[in-house]
């Protein structure tokens, strides 16, 4: 029984090391939550609906305002 135990908290304490931590990508740490780089931006600059037409017809709402939530 004391055996089992002890073969038992050594596979747990070896499951408990992550092969991501020894895995490197990009000259950093792969999995290192702390590994910041340079900031990605994405669409950076980009005018995402450029020369999009708008096929909505113009309707003057002659409702009242929509609330948000008061």
């Amino acid at each position: 029984m004391t055996r089992a135990l002890i073969l038992l908290c050594l596979f747990v304490t070896a499951a408990c090391a992550s092969p991501e931590a020894t895995r490197t990508r990009g000259g950093g740490a792969g999995a290192d939550p702390g590994n910041h780089g340079t900031i990605v931006q994405l669409h950076a600059g980009a005018n995402m609906y450029a020369k999009t037409p708008c096929r909505t017809p113009k309707v003057k709402c002659s409702g009242p305002l929509p609330n948000a939530g008061t």
